[in-house]
């Protein structure tokens, strides 16, 4: 099964342990505007540099991202 962009993202930050203030905070965003991508009401629509910046919060490769939006990430259960 493939996942959602807001399960994959939810489950990225959830594997690293950064909070959604956190993630908000470093891409110059709000709580609630993660929360929506999370939630599924809303993905990101982000410039390179705050790409960038997400990758490194959550330990993945802009490959993954990329994938990850494209909803092309498979489950591993």
């Amino acid at each position: 099964m493939k996942l959602s962009f807001a399960e994959w993202f939810k489950l990225a930050r959830s594997r690293v342990g950064v909070s959604q203030r956190a993630i908000a905070d470093s891409l110059g965003v709000s709580v609630q505007t993660v929360g929506n991508w999370e939630g599924g009401r809303s993905v990101p629509s982000l410039d390179p540099d705050q790409m960038l910046r997400l990758c490194t919060a959550l330990g993945v490769s802009l490959d993954a991202l990329a994938k990850a939006f494209r909803g092309e990430v498979e489950t591993t259960d």
